[in-house]
């Protein structure tokens, strides 16, 4: 049931979902995209977002119309309980999974840029760590983290937009299609999972004070992320030319080197790095949150927080297995995310077909 007492509202749901996707503008995440777009990758978020669009306009029909139930319960509701835990678990699984592929990305390049000397290990167990601390506080306090937080990490990013805005050259977005249009188009969908963020947390969807507010904070949310990822693939694509964008493994740590605020006042990467630290610590608190709340679920266990701690440890030796940064960037984190896209395109519209076999959307 929903809860009439809780804090959490449309502007908590807005915040969280802008910060766990829009974070990825600053991680290696556009360089993925930009070894199969080159200076088109910009149009890619778009093709995503098209695809991925109808399935989420689906589950959160669905969820609209069983009111009162979470991911995991409309899962069970719909399908039955053995098949729902099933599909929940693998949703369990894809979350753990991108939680610790993400996790090594941020991990590298937190070492590369700024602790060099410091061993990859021991960055992961900080990063965790600190992730760990704010998840046991639970979800209120980090909705209402991502909310205050919210303004800062945005202003930053609106501050180096403008900045870098001189730097940029429109003419570098052509040829349009880069590579190709057929590529593009291919690409940009085998990379739908993307948004898959919006997925996890219709977890929540009781936990808010009313299904509206929580809908709208999403969905608007969903908007902003889409725009705001776009514009500034754009500006990489018109910041850095078609030779060498494929070739920047930290584009948005390259534009914070690009700016400066007049004579006085360069070198200002590490005012920006703070905000991009603080995003990055919010999506990790509330992925461990949700993956502890999800496997709880499956395996009814009600006092889920427990779980916080191992699947923070676990998460830590599976980002660990990757070799190095290129086999988790290019292979372990690309291949995933086609992998799980048709798993996101496909079982929302199962649960519609069944839900509407058996009556329940009349």
């Amino acid at each position: 049931m929903f809860k009439k007492e809780s804090r959490l509202r449309a502007r908590e749901a807005f915040a969280m979902i802008i910060l766990m996707i829009g974070v990825k503008i600053s991680n290696t995440t556009p360089s993925l995209f930009a070894q199969t777009g080159a200076n088109a990758m910009w149009l890619m978020p778009s093709i995503s977002f098209a695809v991925i669009l109808p399935s989420v306009l689906l589950l959160y029909y669905l969820l609209k119309k069983y009111e009162d139930k979470n991911l995991v319960e409309l899962l069970e509701e719909v399908l039955g309980k053995h098949i729902g835990k099933v599909i929940a678990f693998l949703l369990f699984l894809i979350f753990f999974l991108l939680l610790a592929i993400e996790g090594r990305s941020y991990t590298e390049q937190l070492k590369l840029l700024y602790f060099p000397d410091s061993p990859t290990p021991f960055v992961f167990f900080i990063l965790f760590a600190i992730a760990f601390y704010g998840a046991k506080r639970g979800l209120e306090t980090m909705g209402s983290a991502s909310w205050i937080f919210f303004f800062y990490i945005k202003a930053s990013v609106l501050l180096l937009a403008v900045l870098i805005f001189r730097e940029t050259i429109i003419e570098r977005i052509f040829p349009l299609f880069g590579n190709g249009l057929k590529q593009l188009v291919v690409e940009g969908a085998k990379k739908a999972s993307l948004f898959s963020d919006l997925f996890l947390l219709a977890m929540a969807y009781t936990a808010f004070d009313s299904s509206k507010k929580f809908r709208l904070g999403v969905l608007s949310g969903f908007a902003f992320v889409f725009l705001e990822m776009t514009f500034f693939f754009f500006l990489y694509c018109t910041t850095f030319d078609y030779n060498s964008i494929d070739k920047v493994a930290f584009p948005f740590h390259e534009l914070t080197q690009y700016v400066d605020m007049g004579n006085f006042f360069t070198n200002i990467e590490t005012f920006f790095m703070i905000f991009w630290l603080f995003a990055a610590f919010i999506k990790y608190m509330i992925y461990l949150y949700f993956i502890s709340w999800i496997f709880g679920a499956v395996f009814n266990i009600k006092e889920f927080e427990p779980l916080i701690l191992p699947f923070a440890f676990f998460g830590i030796i599976a980002g660990m297995v990757p070799e190095n940064a290129v086999i988790n960037e290019l292979v372990f984190k690309s291949s995933f995310m086609n992998m799980i896209t048709p798993f996101f395109v496909g079982f929302p519209l199962l649960l519609w077909l069944v839900a509407k076999v058996k009556g329940d959307l009349r």
